[in-house]
């Protein structure tokens, strides 16, 4: 028999290897290029923003603050108020007048004194028991337009020992004020000794003469 004398006879052909791809150098160089312009760019764009920021703050300083303009006084509202009002002079009933300062209860004023010039005149003086005993006198201690407010002061002259009064009076425009009166008393002396009794304690009061 004859022997295959070539070896390898049965092996198949070898394979080739194929090669890696190389990227080249320009892509990479493309590419870093990008990336640096991209973080140039983001870079800028923060950089401009807070320029901007600051320009604005800077701006905003240099203006002047605007002073809060202070409320113009309006008219007071008398009946919204939680302060008492009241007021000495306010309706007074026709049927009572104020007593002037300087009468006493001998009927004598204060006059001025006499020119030298001139020859001194005798006045009469009025005879004791003259006055008319059926006079009386108040003493007004406010007129208030709450009722609260002059219930407060009667309770407060009360304490003081004094015998108040509230008078309310409606007047034709509707609106309503409450009298603190105290009294009546018989002569102005016995009147002025309250008066000044109620000065003592920090009470103001108005003298009051009734009418017939």
């Amino acid at each position: 028999m004859a022997k295959n004398t070539r070896r390898g006879a049965s092996r198949g052909p070898a394979r080739k290897k194929t090669p890696q791809r190389q990227v080249p150098g320009w892509v990479w160089l493309f590419t870093g290029l990008m990336v640096g312009l991209f973080v140039a760019f983001l870079f800028h764009l923060g950089k401009t923003q807070i320029e901007q920021g600051s320009s604005t703050g800077v701006t905003n300083n240099d203006k002047p603050a605007k002073t809060k303009a202070e409320p113009k006084p309006g008219p007071k509202n008398e009946s919204g108020d939680d302060s008492p009002k009241f007021d000495f002079y306010a309706v007074l009933p026709k049927m009572e007048v104020i007593v002037p300062q300087n009468e006493t209860d001998s009927g004598s004023h204060t006059t001025s004194k006499p020119d030298a010039t001139k020859k001194p005149t005798t006045t009469r003086k009025p005879e004791a028991g003259t006055r008319n005993s059926n006079e009386k006198y108040l003493l007004q201690a406010g007129s208030f337009r709450r009722n609260e407010d002059a219930d407060r002061r009667r309770a407060e002259l009360i304490l003081k020992g004094f015998e108040a009064n509230i008078q309310s009076v409606n007047l034709d425009s509707g609106d309503s004020w409450h009298r603190v009166m105290i009294g009546p008393y018989n002569n102005l002396n016995a009147m002025h000794r309250a008066q000044d009794q109620l000065a003592s304690n920090g009470i103001e009061t108005l003298p009051i003469k009734m009418k017939k």
